[in-house]
């Protein structure tokens, strides 16, 4: 079962299990927990809508949901990155685990787009973050 972007939530998984055995032939197993959110963004999505030609541009504040776990932002990469800009930058000298992310639209001409930017720290852990533009005339 993967918990891949249900940080924060409560999941819920039943499976069935067909098995060789006559007196139990399926077995119906049930998970149920709460999967800890390894961060918080703030907003939880970015989202850049407004005029063609005109300077769009949102922020999102990343911070470790759990203070005990802190982390480094590695690296970021987008998912296409053809109509966006981005940087992300520590924004707070008295919480040096807290980061802000700063996306810019550069498409030029109106449409929709969507896209994913991949914050990569230095755990074995990675986040994303959808992006959503809606450029018009």
């Amino acid at each position: 079962m993967s918990t891949h972007g249900y940080g924060g939530h409560s999941v819920r998984k039943i499976m069935k299990i067909h098995t060789n055995d006559p007196a139990q032939p399926l077995i119906r197993l049930e998970l149920v927990g709460q999967v800890k959110a390894f961060a918080l963004l703030d907003p939880g999505h970015i989202e850049l809508s407004g005029k063609a030609g005109e300077t769009l541009s949102a922020a999102m504040t990343i911070t470790p949901a759990d203070p005990e776990t802190n982390f480094k932002v590695a690296q970021a990469t987008a998912r296409d990155g053809k109509n966006i800009r981005f940087e992300v930058k520590k924004n707070d000298p008295a919480n040096p685990a807290r980061y802000e992310l700063i996306v810019e639209n550069i498409k030029k001409e109106p449409g929709l787009y969507t896209d994913i930017i991949t914050i990569w720290t230095d755990t074995s852990r990675k986040i994303p973050i959808r992006v959503f533009g809606n450029i018009f005339q």
